[in-house]
């Protein structure tokens, strides 16, 4: 774990799990922002101070998700995320702000810049989903699992819908997954119906804990959820 205690944008300390190599680094956590608050109004992106024993002061483009506050479907999308200069970097978009405090997600991992060398392919792991019915049948997945960490990407051609399933919550047992692994993740469950004006992905947020997924959706959130839901996320092991 790792605690960062200054940031630019007025948030409280936040801590991360961490794993750190100087050529791979891997941060999970959930930062809360209050779009209210002035230093984060003057702010052009958001940055918290890294240790400074951190083992990458420089890092190539990496990811988070934006989890808003919007009434029903808490839309959101994927946002720029990167180390430069021993910092946190996060690239600030506005569109939600006026739907108050928000969440970023960060389940990433992040890599040196310029490298020049081989790559080697990583052996997937097989998962099956336990009694999961109409509920729960991959399209198709990616599972690594080290001893360190995991990182796992799924995109489901059968997966719960509100209009057909209610609220929740619903959670997905699987064989095969690790134990240890405990992580919060955004779920992208836009279905196949747009809403009027819509900005960004329908999202809910669940748990990975005890090798299963866990998850509900907001109440009265009809049109979400569905074959094609998704999600892609590193989570440090322990």
């Amino acid at each position: 774990m790792i605690t960062l205690n200054i940031n630019n944008f007025g948030a409280g300390s936040v801590t991360l799990k961490d794993y750190q190599r100087s050529s791979l680094c891997i941060l999970n956590g959930k930062i809360t922002v209050d779009p209210t608050h002035l230093d984060y109004m003057a702010a052009t992106r958001l940055e918290l101070d890294l240790p400074s024993d951190f083992a990458m002061p420089r890092s190539a483009m990496s990811a988070a998700i934006l989890v808003s506050n919007e009434p029903l479907y808490r839309f959101g999308t994927v946002l720029h995320c990167w180390i430069e200069d021993n910092k946190l970097c996060i690239e600030k978009l506005t569109v939600w702000d006026s739907y108050g405090t928000y969440e970023i997600h960060i389940n990433a991992a992040f890599v040196t810049r310029g490298y020049r060398g081989a790559f080697s392919q990583t052996s997937k792991k097989n998962l099956t989903i336990i009694d999961g019915g109409v509920l729960f049948r991959f399209k198709e997945y990616r599972y690594v699992e080290t001893d360190s960490y995991v990182y796992f990407v799924a995109l489901f051609k059968s997966f719960p819908y509100y209009s057909g399933y209610g609220q929740g919550p619903f959670t997905m047992q699987l064989s095969g997954f690790a134990t240890d692994v405990l992580v919060e993740i955004p779920l992208i469950v836009n279905g196949m119906t747009l809403v009027p004006d819509q900005k960004g992905s329908m999202l809910t947020v669940g748990s990975f804990e005890n090798g299963n997924l866990t998850f509900s959706y907001p109440e009265n959130a009809q049109e979400i959820g569905g074959y094609y839901s998704f999600f892609n996320f590193f989570a440090v092991r322990g």
